[in-house]
């Protein structure tokens, strides 16, 4: 056997022959293998990757906030670090930007506390009212009455906002206003807002939360769109117990609202 070996070894064709059959055996495993992966679903990656967007948004916008507070800071370290958290945060939303464009489920474990919605909702209107007016749009906020905490996720419920208030300013055209409203409502609170848009059919308004669907109209700044912010700010709602609902006429704007109850939501 050893001598057998030896002239295989000394033997280009008969060493040929032999890598090429084992090059064949594992080829031939690894195809199995393939064929035993799971298949992958590319509406669930572009809507997970449209999940981490908002999150970064959310993440990003508390930064952009911190900034001018902070620049002053004895300690010069603290402006480094956000700095440096704002470029890694862009270089994820570039990343995952690619991702949206490329490709449901998004799993997440909820954190939650009492939230104060007006002072998440005022914040949230701060960082898009650059944007807003940017193109010549008013951006107003009101709190009506006296507004119990909701029992959510912080993070969460921003990112649910942050999906409504990009539609708003992305589909209003230059020039109009933009109302964010919070009401108490059924054990809840209410978060309302309302555009002057160029509205929503009633047929576009039944395909509106299904991922990857874009709808007739188109951003009026040549903002990007993927089709899944509304399919995302749905699930978020469904998670944490609340509602979310559109009310709208062709011509004359959309009213995206949310509801979230002031008690935890049940498991699923």
């Amino acid at each position: 056997m050893a001598l057998a070996g030896h002239e295989e070894s000394h033997n280009p064709k008969q060493a040929a022959i032999a890598a090429i059959s084992r090059a064949q055996i594992d080829l031939e495993r690894a195809v199995t293998e393939i064929d035993m992966l799971p298949a992958i679903d590319v509406h669930a990656v572009a809507l997970a990757a449209h999940a981490l967007n908002n999150f970064l948004t959310v993440s990003g916008g508390v930064v952009a906030l911190l900034l001018p507070l902070l620049r002053h800071h004895p300690d010069h370290q603290v402006t480094v670090w956000l700095e440096g958290l704002t470029h890694a945060n862009d270089l994820m939303s570039h990343t995952v930007s690619q991702l949206m464009n490329n490709s449901v489920g998004v799993e997440m474990t909820l954190r939650l506390e009492d939230v104060e919605l007006p002072r998440l909702v005022e914040r949230a209107c701060a960082y898009y009212r650059r944007a807003a007016e940017a193109k010549g749009i008013e951006l107003n906020f009101s709190a009506r009455g006296d507004l119990r905490p909701v029992r959510t996720d912080r993070v969460v419920a921003a990112a649910i906002l942050d999906n409504l208030l990009s539609n708003a300013v992305k589909y209003s055209p230059r020039d109009r206003r933009i109302w964010v409203e919070l009401r108490g409502e059924r054990d809840g609170v209410v978060c309302s807002v309302r555009d002057e848009g160029p509205g929503l059919t009633s047929d576009e308004q039944t395909r509106l939360f299904r991922p990857g669907i874009r709808l007739g109209a188109t951003p009026s700044g040549g903002e990007p769109s993927s089709g899944y912010g509304l399919a995302i700010a749905k699930s978020f709602v469904d998670r944490l117990g609340g509602e979310l609902t559109c009310a709208s006429t062709p011509g004359r704007g959309t009213t995206f609202s949310f509801w979230l109850p002031t008690v935890p939501p049940r498991p699923s």
